[in-house]
């Protein structure tokens, strides 16, 4: 358990006063924005301390301003701190600013924001994959310490005082930097817990700390309101994936509840990088917003971008005449501007940009240059004022940006200037106070800004708030690149191409010369948004989504009510948090085993393959093929039927052969008279007949339940007395499907004997389901009238004779064993692995909730959700399980068998009790498939069906209120249907039912004998 959190003071800046109502908002942030300075030696703590002033640090000071909310920074502060001043530095923080620091050694903090994060994300989250440029790519060096070598205790380095010089890192080594960030992200997670309170918020802000979502939800459990908000751009899902982390980033993300975005195009390519690299599909949700369906809950996502704090500007104006750096700054540009004649100005372009290559500054320049060069008349009262904010990282990125820069100003000076009377006035700063910014912005009368790719900046919005303090002065204009995230928001703004050196040119005449009227209204335009979003209110609005996904709801979850258990899975970046079914858990073997010994009637339903046996990749170089031995000499042969069969599973997987362990286990479970023991697959008779076929005693079913053979016959029973022309559909669709999958790179079709599939599971996500959307679309039109169903899964689309799935299979069974064997099953087994498994585990609850059956298990293999009972974590656990039954009744027949004296008595007890037996009963009530249920079952289907198009009767509402009471003594599903089939329209009310709901009706119909009407009513009312 993490310590109680400390108490608390209230930040000096927030006037208001704290209530117990107040909603502790934990803002994580790489760097604190606080300044630090030394102070005198008379003071307590050496350092002293402000809030920043920077854009970005007055941003991050206004978020959480908003009423009711009370703000907390967990970050590390800008200058290193020596271990000596740490202790009283932590108590200034918290009590003066409410701000938890977080200490990093030099050589962590070196390799964690230099390494890692400016060296291998920034360029990456701005999509530039930069090779070889950046920094010296070099060979491994092997003396270093690997990760397989023991770790060797080492001194402590002396306590250098300062952080280490800035390094280009290359991004190709970006491996040697991820432990130092995710150890980073690990001691954020600690101050974190250290200081949460139930109730409270934890927003994460931008990539330096992507992976701490992770570490904080298994140390929360899934508890609390979890968010994360990227102020730079997502790259496209090509650029992202050539991280060496990708997964590990994309599943750390979405550890949080809700994930942020500036604008929609960064959203689009988290989503569809989500989808290329996990496979998961996003949706709205039921809020409106944005959402990723991640392990049984949903992430929400959000795109806004905030504008900026009006009030804070107006106050910064009113003090720039009392402000001795302002007041500087204006007299030193005075005499550049009006060449020493007050009456004259010039016309501004102001800019300010940190000195990389993405802010565009050489490309600025050279626009500005053939700008001067067209237009020679506004040589002399044009001008270019640029400040450069020096970098503290990347040095060769920053130093060649510097050099293109400096090179530029020099050669533009000498050739459209002179001396006294330059067009560009540049200068280098380290930082650049919010009063120095807005003297600029109040000179300038346009605000320039070519950046190649940008992410959050206040800078467009300071200068908008400077010139709304003057409205009878020029109004200023706004040139902003198009790959700039503001550019989305302000549509005022004249949009350029930085790369199109005369599209930025003609944006300067058009700004030089535009009219007032125009002017005007274009700032109106800008300056709304301004108005409608301040931080404080933009803020509240996020944080308040933010609250609301922190109480996830899956409406597609398996629980109708979109209730559950969350339950932690997985280690390392695999953790996260899934929701589950109320009481959904392992099976218990030892349970298991006693009910299994105390039944005398047991029913066994295996599902084949991922629960009898592995599967893996059909492009694995392990992956086998099945092989028949032809003739007495064994010579193997590859079946061409069966090799078909063994690429049968969907998403591109083989099975592996059952093991001859798992067969003999089998085999003594069939040898016992209490059990029925069947094997059930989607795949082919002949992989089943080849896999099974020699376990005496054992029933199988394939194809999904078309198809049932009883382990007395060597002959199939069809579920449906099937005419010539029912499957004349099969070669049309095949030949449709075929034509998709020469469209489709990676795609293939499987045809079986009662359905064909498109699977699209290995070709590219986008354009798959682009393909299979029309595919279903067509195959629905054409395949209107015939008695087929058409399904559409993750990765597949699938035809197959409508009717035909496991649950209708299992209500077959358990049908049989009620009317025909006359003894209904005491103890139910039901192990699967896949969705088509699903809908018989609602089918055999809802039989023993009928029959009040005390010992059924429904069993899912893999902890994921599920309608199933409980879940084992692998197809070993199952097998183990196999053989523990099958131990329970050998060893019950030796205990039997160790009397001498009772040898011959016992001998004719087993041969009567085998007479009498659930397994012998079973084998000579006849066929599995009974004329009575399939006819019930296609006259239900006929008249409700049938009779319409099934996407109508599955759109159609229907009134349980309606409905007459339960069947009551003497009446028959023929009853039933017939009443349906002549009820008013009034009963279509009220209720939606999908086809996968009338095929799971009439499954559980069938089994416990109700009529499809009146089984909707008691499934579906609540």
């Amino acid at each position: 358990m993490p310590p109680p959190p400390r108490p608390m003071s209230t930040p000096p800046q927030s006037p208001r006063n704290s209530s117990p109502r107040e909603t502790t908002v934990v803002v994580c942030i790489n760097v604190l924005p606080l300044v630090f300075s030394r102070a005198s030696l008379t003071e307590s703590c050496p350092w002293h301390v402000e809030w920043s002033t920077s854009s970005y640090g007055l941003f991050l000071r206004n978020i959480v301003s908003k009423q009711g909310y009370k703000p907390m920074f967990i970050g590390c502060p800008e200058v290193y701190i020596p271990k000596s001043d740490e202790q009283s530095v932590r108590m200034l923080l918290l009590h003066s600013f409410n701000c938890i620091p977080v200490f990093l050694d030099t050589t962590v903090a070196h390799r964690h924001f230099q390494g890692f994060c400016k060296g291998v994300l920034w360029p990456i989250f701005h999509n530039v994959v930069d090779v070889y440029n950046s920094a010296e790519l070099k060979l491994d060096d092997f003396t270093e310490m690997s990760p397989s070598t023991p770790v060797q205790v080492q001194p402590a380095p002396p306590d250098p005082g300062v952080w280490l010089p800035p390094a280009s890192w290359n991004p190709a080594s970006q491996d040697k930097c991820w432990s130092e960030y995710c150890h980073v992200n690990r001691l954020f997670a600690k101050k974190v817990i250290e200081n949460w309170q139930p109730g409270s918020v934890i927003w994460i802000h931008d990539y330096p700390l992507l992976v701490l979502a992770s570490y904080l939800l298994r140390k929360l459990r899934g508890g609390g309101a979890l968010a994360l908000f990227m102020h730079v751009p997502f790259p496209s899902s090509e650029i992202f994936r050539t991280l060496t982390v990708r997964t590990e980033l994309l599943r750390a993300m979405l550890c949080a509840n809700h994930i942020g975005f500036l604008v929609f195009e960064h959203a689009r390519h988290f989503l569809t990088a989500c989808k290329r690299l996990l496979g998961l599909d996003y949706r709205t949700s039921h809020t409106g917003m944005l959402a990723v369906e991640y392990n049984g809950r949903l992430v929400l996502i959000t795109c806004s971008h905030c504008g900026t704090e009006l009030n804070h500007m107006r106050d910064l104006l009113g003090k720039l005449d009392s402000d001795a750096r302002a007041v500087a700054l204006q007299s030193s540009f005075a005499p550049l501007l009006t060449e020493g004649d007050p009456r004259r100005k010039k016309y501004i372009l102001a800019s300010v940009d940190r000195l990389e290559g993405l802010c565009g500054v050489p490309l600025k320049l050279r626009a500005f240059d053939r700008f001067l060069s067209m237009y020679p008349m506004r040589r002399k009262d044009t001008v270019l004022v640029q400040f450069g904010i020096s970098l503290d990282c990347r040095p060769n990125d920053y130093h060649r940006t510097q050099q293109y820069v400096e090179k530029f100003v020099a050669e533009i000076n000498r050739r459209w200037g002179a001396p006294s009377n330059p067009v560009v006035i540049y200068e280098e700063r380290v930082h650049m106070q919010a009063q120095e910014r807005m003297v600029l912005w109040r000179l300038g009368h346009v605000f320039l800004d070519t950046c190649v790719r940008g992410g959050l900046s206040m800078l467009p919005f300071e200068f908008l708030a400077a010139h709304h303090q003057h409205p009878d002065d020029d109004p200023g204009v706004v040139v902003v690149s198009e790959f700039a995230c503001y550019s989305r928001i302000l549509n005022g703004a004249l949009l350029v191409n930085p790369w199109k050196a005369d599209d930025v040119v003609a944006a300067l005449v058009k700004a030089v010369e535009m009219p007032p009227y125009e002017m005007h209204s274009r700032f109106a335009l800008n300056f709304k948004f301004l108005l409608d979003n301040p931080v404080s209110d933009w803020g509240g609005r996020m944080l308040a989504d933010i609250e609301k996904a922190g109480m996830p709801a899956l409406p597609s979850s398996p629980n109708a009510d979109g209730t559950g258990d969350m339950v932690e899975v997985g280690f390392g970046f695999d953790y996260r948090v899934v929701q589950f079914s109320p009481g959904f858990a392992a099976l218990c073997v030892d349970d298991t085993v006693r009910a299994y010994a105390i039944a005398s009637r047991r029913l066994l339903v295996f599902d084949y393959g991922g629960t009898l046996s592995w599967t893996q990749c059909v492009m694995d170089d392990g992956a086998p093929m099945y092989l028949y031995h032809d003739g007495p000499a064994g010579r193997a042969v590859v079946d061409p039927e069966a090799r078909l069969a063994s690429v049968r599973k969907r998403d591109g997987q083989v099975r592996t052969p059952v093991s001859i362990e798992t067969k003999a286990s089998l085999e003594l479970l069939c040898h016992d008279p209490c059990n029925v023991v069947v094997v059930w697959s989607n795949g082919r008779r002949v992989e089943l007949e080849h896999e099974f076929g020699s376990i005496a005693g054992l029933h199988l079913i394939s194809d999904s339940g078309y198809f049932l053979r009883k382990a007395d016959s060597l002959a199939w029973e069809s579920l449906y007395a099937d005419s010539a022309d029912d499957f004349a559909w099969k070669h049309q669709v095949t030949n449709v499907v075929k034509t998709y999958v020469s469209r489709t790179n990676g795609s293939f079709v499987i045809e079986n004997d009662t359905s064909v599939t498109f699977d699209y599971h290995s070709s590219d996500p986008e354009y798959g389901e682009m393909q299979a959307a029309e595919l279903y679309e067509q195959l629905s039109h054409v395949l209107k009238k015939d008695k087929v169903a058409i399904a559409r899964g993750k990765g597949f689309v699938e035809v197959h004779r409508f009717g035909v799935n496991k649950a209708i299979a299992i209500s077959m069974v358990l049908s049989f064993c009620k009317d025909k064997v006359d003894l209904v099953p005491d103890f139910i087994l039901c192990i699967g692995d896949d969705e088509s498994d699903e809908p018989a585990f609602k089918t055999i609850r809802a039989f023993a909730e009928a029959e009040k059956l005390p010992h059924v298990l429904t069993c899912t293999v893999g902890k994921k959700p599920s309608t199933a009972q409980c879940y084992v974590d692998s197809v070993s656990e199952v097998l183990s399980l196999i053989d523990a039954l099958s131990v329970v009744r050998t060893k019950r027949l030796a205990r039997r068998n160790s009397s001498p004296t009772s040898a011959a008595r016992h001998q004719e007890t087993v041969a009567e009790q085998m007479q009498q037996s659930f397994q012998r009963r079973f084998l000579n009530a006849g066929k599995i498939i009974s004329p009575v249920f399939v006819r019930n079952l296609s006259k239900e289907f006929s008249k409700v069906i049938s009779t319409t198009n099934l996407e109508e009767f599955c759109v159609d509402r229907f009134n349980p209120a309606m409905l007459t009471s339960p069947r009551g003594a003497g009446r028959t599903v023929d009853d039933d249907a017939t009443e349906l089939e002549a009820a008013p329209p009034a009963y279509w009310l009220d209720r939606t039912f999908t086809a996968a709901q009338v095929l799971q009706a009439a499954a559980i119909g069938g089994a416990l004998g109700w009529g499809l009407r009146h089984h909707l009513r008691r499934f579906f009312a609540a």
